[in-house]
């Protein structure tokens, strides 16, 4: 995972759209509901993945597993596509989808019209006509989305069938294929301080403290001190079993933890005297939550692709790498060490990151006390501890471990 510096760009490469939207040409086009709609879907699916899947069977670590759980994904594509209109897997169900919308409010890069007064004098309306919503190319936007109309990166899965049927469509007129990339200034949807939903919000909160545990268990030493409560609770409940076993350790570490970091700066707030509701402050004051995941996500990527430098050489000679792996067990095969740079570079990129993330927040901080609590700096200041209490465990840990 790293910073999305165009919208949803995952999403460009994901096979899932076109399997969800062939689905969709023979299925029964219903109209999701408003549950499906809310985004809970998306949260609950998330939280499923990461409680059962990955912290309980462990299913990232067992390629046999890994593939039931692809399969079982791409099923529900199908079943999805056949189910519901248009790409209702992606908008509604997907959670990588979802996160990658989230971290692109931070991208300088989008999608949207070049020149918004040629669809103003449009005719066809092809990108967003239902007639051609469910040809194989050139259909109109499977998300809803009309881009004469786009203005943030939230939702554009940058699939580029509107730019296909803007071509396709009229051809000849001017200006015509007229749906492309564009520039936008840094941290744009960010700064504008769109709250997030209920169910972003609690998506979010449990990513929040994913990104925690992805990156503090790099550190032996800290991925003991993080643990240290889960475990704990498992030898005082005496659970032996290995879904007692992860379950508990996934609400400690993904539910709890988050909620005391999260409700931390609220309470001293309002102990200090400050009046926000506490859903107004989730849903509001969360999104300086955002910077700092994706920079730790980040972080945590250049972690683990650095990490893998000494098996460079022999992906390139043995693609498929089962012969590699033998010959690494049974020691025929020595891997080289990591170059010298490595350690030094990261580390600096990790707290550059990591310090940005912090930077970004606290000026999203600054921005919501402004709009939404009109109190004194005696209160406000309270809101600061978000980057401060969030961001600077990351920036601590990074630099005692590797600087120390």
């Amino acid at each position: 995972m790293v910073i999305n510096y165009f919208s949803n760009s995952g999403c460009m490469v994901c096979p899932m759209e076109f399997l969800t939207s062939l689905a969709a040409r023979i299925g029964l086009k219903r109209k999701p509901n408003r549950f499906v709609q809310s985004g809970w879907i998306i949260t609950l699916f998330y939280i499923l993945i990461m409680f059962v899947g990955i912290h309980t069977l462990s299913i990232h670590r067992v390629p046999f597993q890994m593939s039931i759980y692809l399969l079982v994904l791409l099923a529900s594509t199908v079943v999805i596509g056949l189910i519901f209109s248009r790409n209702a897997f992606c908008t509604y169900i997907c959670p990588a989808g979802h996160l990658l919308g989230l971290y692109s409010r931070l991208a300088p890069f989008g999608w949207s019209t070049v020149n918004r007064s040629i669809c103003g004098n449009c005719k066809d309306h092809s990108c967003t006509a239902n007639t051609n919503a469910y040809v194989l190319q050139g259909r109109s936007c499977g998300v809803g989305l009309n881009p004469a109309h786009v203005d943030d990166n939230t939702n554009c899965l940058l699939c580029g069938q509107c730019v296909k049927s803007c071509e396709h469509n009229n051809p000849d007129a001017e200006g015509r294929p007229n749906p492309g990339l564009f520039v936008r200034p840094w941290f744009k949807d960010i700064f504008a301080l769109r709250p997030m939903s209920a169910a972003q919000t609690a998506f979010c909160l449990v990513v929040s403290g994913f990104v925690v545990y992805e990156v503090f268990t790099e550190w032996k030493v800290t991925k003991e001190l993080l643990i240290w409560m889960p475990e704990n609770t498992n030898m005082l409940l005496s659970t032996e079993n290995t879904w007692s076993h992860g379950l508990i350790k996934s609400l400690t570490l993904f539910i709890v933890l988050p909620i005391l970091v999260w409700l931390l700066p609220y309470g001293l707030f309002r102990l200090a005297g400050g009046k926000l509701s506490i859903a107004k402050y989730l849903c509001i004051f969360g999104t300086a939550f955002i910077p700092i995941m994706a920079a730790a996500h980040t972080v945590k990527a250049l972690l683990k692709t650095t990490s893998r430098i000494p098996y460079w050489e022999n992906a390139f000679t043995d693609p498929i790498g089962i012969e590699s792996a033998r010959g690494i067990i049974n020691k025929s095969i020595q891997l080289a060490p990591l170059p010298v740079w490595r350690d030094p570079v990261i580390t600096a990129l990790s707290l550059v990151l990591i310090c940005g993330g912090i930077a970004v927040s606290a000026v999203v901080i600054r921005k919501l006390t402004v709009t939404h609590v009109s109190q004194s700096w005696s209160r406000a200041w309270t809101l600061y501890l978000i980057p401060g209490i969030y961001g600077g465990a990351f920036a601590v840990m990074i630099i005692i471990w590797r600087l120390f």
